[in-house]
Formats: structure tokens, sequence, C-alpha cells
């Protein structure tokens, strides 16, 4: 499942892009004209898809392995073909064919893909010899290539290796992915630790627990609609609670990022009863120090502190649930 903190990095996204991109409109809610709306609207369901993007590119690079077998036979075959093949590589080059593992995540993937899957491994066949060439600098594929059939937990732990050798040393992978995927900088840490979660829970018998696809009416889809939706719609409302304990600040004196930010948790302290405030605070505290300038964390969390505090006294804050209801 899409964790939380990447929906708000989205969503947080959206409402500056919304905020941005017709930045002369005054919205007006509920009163919005046909171009107002049309605007909102697209912006909204470009985020909704944005958030399935994140789960297709994770099928995407969990279908990586099997992706990169089919060229190294290509090479194999390439290689008997020649009048004095040479016998060591024809054994390298059919090692990740080896491992069932790597046919299992690739039925996976065929057997959860969307219809409208936009990312296509052709696009990056003429990195393949590069992503080869990384495979034959490190230990771990060297030692696993003893082997004429790997157990399954051999299988496990190389992929293991293989995907963190990708994401920790090679940043012209890194690269490649943000090129091919803008939204890959964001999607970076979910995407790495649902892999590794899927590697590890992968059965012997093929049966592989791929994260769910986001859909109407899921966690993370209904989560971002609310902060979108009810963080626009209460704009200028929470613009009026900021400015009431803000010393010697106004909204138009704080930065873009800083504000949307307080705004969105603003949603989440006042529309999400299940999410307790100190949650809510150290995620958008996290944002910040991420998407916004480097002394925006501290004075972010001055003005949300001082705003649960009044909301509390007010009685406006109101959390339900176990556990929920600690200030």
């Amino acid at each position: 499942m899409i964790s939380r903190r990447l929906v708000r990095i989205k969503a947080l996204q959206s409402l500056y892009s919304f905020q941005q991109g017709e930045s002369t409109i005054d919205y007006t809610w509920p009163n919005l004209n046909p171009r107002q709306k049309a605007y909102f609207d697209d912006t909204l369901s470009t985020l909704l898809e944005s958030i399935q993007q994140s789960h297709d590119f994770y099928l995407f690079l969990l279908d990586f392995p099997y992706q990169l077998s089919q060229y190294l036979l290509e090479e194999q075959a390439l290689e008997k073909s020649k009048f004095y093949p040479d016998q060591a590589k024809i054994r390298r080059f059919g090692l990740l064919d080896r491992m069932p593992l790597v046919k299992y995540l690739h039925r996976a993937v065929t057997d959860n893909q969307r219809k409208g899957f936009a990312f296509d491994w052709s696009q990056l066949a003429t990195q393949f010899d590069s992503f080869y060439q990384w495979m034959l600098e490190w230990e771990f594929v060297k030692d696993i290539d003893f082997f004429e059939q790997p157990t399954f937990e051999q299988q496990q732990s190389f992929l293991e290796e293989f995907y963190a050798n990708l994401f920790e040393t090679k940043e012209s992978f890194f690269d490649t992915l943000n090129d091919y995927y803008p939204g890959w900088s964001d999607d970076e840490l979910y995407t790495t630790r649902e892999i590794e979660k899927t590697l590890q829970a992968a059965q012997s018998n093929g049966v592989i627990p791929v994260a769910s696809s986001p859909t109407v009416g899921s966690e993370e889809i209904e989560m971002a609609k609310q902060l979108f939706i009810t963080t626009a719609k209460n704009s200028l409302a929470y613009e009026s609670q900021v400015s009431e304990i803000s010393d010697n600040w106004d909204p138009s004196r704080i930065a873009v990022m800083d504000l949307l930010i307080i705004k969105l948790t603003l949603t989440e302290f006042l529309h999400c009863p299940t999410i307790p405030v100190k949650v809510t605070i150290n995620e958008y505290l996290e944002i910040t120090k991420n998407y916004s300038t480097p002394n925006s964390s501290r004075f972010v969390n001055g003005v949300l502190d001082k705003l649960r505090i009044v909301m509390e006294e007010q009685g406006l804050i109101t959390k339900s649930g176990r556990g929920l209801r600690d200030k």
C-alpha cells in the first residue's frame, strides 16, 4: 500500500501546482465558475493518477530482474552462435535464468498489471549492458554463480542485495530512473521498501504477495482526496487561523510551501480523526525539511505548536480511537 507520507507529499505538490497554475483566479467556495471547477477537477485527477503511477512503477522495478535476464539470454544466444563460443560467458549470461524466483516475480507483475501501465523496459534497453557490467563487479554475484541451482533462500538473498546495490551504490541508475519517471525521487523510499517486503514474503511455491493497487475507495485514494479537497476549500479560513497566532506574520509573508504544509496539517488536525496530532506534526516537519527552505522546519514547528494549543483549548481537535486522545 502507498505510504501515508507519500500521499501527503503528492497532495502537497498538487496543491502547489493548483495554486501556482492560475494564481490570478480568486477561488470562492463553493461558488466556482465552470473554468475554475474544471481546473480544480483536473488537478485532483492528476493527483490520483500520480498515486496509481507510484504503484505502477513499483511493479515496473519488480520486473527488472526478469527483463534483464531476457536481455542476457539474447546475449547468450549470440555467444553460442560464435565459431568459438566462450563457455564462461555463456554460463554467466544464464545466471538470472537459473532463478525461478525471477520468473515468479515476472508472473506476479503480469497478473497485477493494469491495462494502462505506462512504463516499458524496452525504452531503457540501451542501458542493459551497463546494468550487466555493474553486476559483474559485485562479489555476491560471483558467489551465487557457482551454484547451478541456487536454493530459494539464496535467490531471495541475491535479489535483495541486487536491488540494494542498484539503489545505494549506482547513482547513474538513480538518475536513469529519475529521467524516465520524474516522480522517482519522491517514490524511492516507498518503492524500495515495498520491493524488499515483497522479496522477503515471497514463497518457494511461486506465491508472490504483491502490494495492492490503489483503487476507488482505498485508504490512500480517500486520504489524497480529503487532503486536497478539504485544504483547498478551507484555504482562506486556515489563513485566518494562522494570522491569529503568528506574531508579526501574515499569510502573504509566509513562504508558499510553508503555508501549504501548515494548511495540510490543519486539515489533518480538524478532519482526520484517526490520525494522532503528534504523528501529523512529525510527518509534516519531515516533509518540510525535504521540500522547503533550510530554516522552514523551525518556523513551521512553532506555528503548528501554537495552532495545536489554541485548537485543543477551543475543542476543535477531536480524535477518536485507542491512544488518540492524549495531547
